[in-house]
């Protein structure tokens, strides 16, 4: 990315009815850089975002599906009568020309507003079997209200996304290519993921066949993407929707599984405290399966944990990827910081594997709960 061009310029472009006051920094994100802004004479903040375009190549269409979701749900919940609507949903904040993203002029950069839903706060990192179940009905929830009223459609905006045999193809090509000479280095750990190749595309299977449904899905179900009323705990607002896009249930569930069925955080370097917990994971399904299980098909309701296998192995393979090419997409803090980030994927991948069996039989008696 080229540096940001000054915060007031870029905010000048949005239809906000003031002049920009001050602007904080929202760290944690992997991919887009964003800010808390506030505007004079507006009660409410501004969420500011500069567009990742290295990911996003075509921020207009990106918008484009994040406008349909907002406008869907919005109208889900309007019909239903939920109460407090308008903090549950994102709000665009069109720029002057009323398009919902904008490209700076001088530096070619993209930028997008959304209204900052004041009183809540993300969930972040889960801890709890309560935090797992109340951000998997959020995403539940979510997914359910896609669904609802014929569904919404969307672009693809990333290519293959959870196409996971590409994902290992991706990382062959990079360990061939070695730009920065690290591939020597990481041999045991794309050895461990090469080495499940055989199994890799049983989620690609499953939606080419038609055995699980293609639908509108969220694609990045972790939980700082939970805003939570910060009165009452409840879960207000599902956010980040740059990766909704066409997918399959399962591949929201299999990334529940990879990024809130441990208590580790997803950069551990202590690999001894990352473990997939099971009580996190039956949470999950009894906070997912009550407004998602009416819609999964049977073979979908039996790939739950396998699901859960898959995004573990495509999520350490594009950390490993991304760590071997220099780092181009997931922004480090850190030396190996998305080596780090792939080993805990695999050692919670081990552990899902050596406690399947068990893992399995949780997952059939949830289902046969909420069916």
């Amino acid at each position: 990315m080229t540096a940001d061009p000054p915060l007031a310029d870029v905010l000048a472009g949005f239809a906000l009815g003031g002049a920009l006051v001050s602007a904080e920094p929202v760290t944690g994100g992997h991919i887009n850089r964003s800010w808390r802004c506030a505007i004079a004479g507006r009660d409410e903040r501004v969420f500011l975002q500069r567009i990742n375009t290295t990911v996003y190549r075509d921020p207009a269409r990106l918008m484009e599906n994040v406008a349909a979701i907002t406008a869907h749900v919005t109208g889900v919940l309007a019909r239903r009568g939920v109460p407090d609507a308008e903090r549950r949903t994102l709000r665009i904040l069109p720029t002057r020309e009323g398009a919902p993203c904008l490209r700076h002029a001088d530096t070619g950069s993209w930028w997008r507003a959304y209204r900052y839903v004041e009183g809540s706060r993300p969930l972040g990192r889960v801890g709890t079997p309560a935090q797992a179940r109340t951000a998997a009905a959020a995403f539940g929830a979510f997914l359910e209200a896609l669904d609802a009223d014929g569904g919404v459609t969307l672009h693809e905006t990333v290519p293959r996304f959870h196409d996971t045999p590409h994902r290992l193809a991706q990382l062959d090509d990079a360990l061939r290519l070695d730009p920065r000479g690290r591939a020597a280095a990481v041999r045991a750990e794309a050895d461990a993921i090469l080495a499940r190749r055989d199994g890799a595309g049983s989620l690609v299977a499953l939606a080419a066949s038609g055995e699980a449904r293609g639908r509108a899905v969220h694609n990045d179900p972790k939980g700082t993407n939970v805003l939570l009323d910060e009165a009452t705990g409840e879960a207000l607002c599902v956010v980040d929707l740059d990766n909704a896009m066409p997918g399959i249930a399962l591949h929201d569930f299999g990334d529940m599984v990879r990024a809130l069925a441990t208590r580790a955080d997803e950069d551990e370097r202590d690999l001894a405290r990352v473990a997939l917990e099971p009580d996190l994971l039956e949470a999950l399904l009894d906070g997912w399966l009550p407004a998602v299980a009416p819609l999964l098909t049977d073979a979908e309701a039996d790939h739950l944990v396998e699901s859960g296998r898959i995004l573990l192995l495509e999520q350490a393979a594009r950390f490993l990827t991304d760590h071997v090419l220099g780092d181009p997409v997931y922004r480090t803090a850190r030396e190996d910081h998305n080596l780090d980030r792939c080993r805990t994927q695999l050692r919670q991948l081990e552990d899902l594997e050596r406690r399947r069996p068990g893992l399995e039989a949780l997952a059939r008696a949830a289902v046969r709960r909420h069916r």
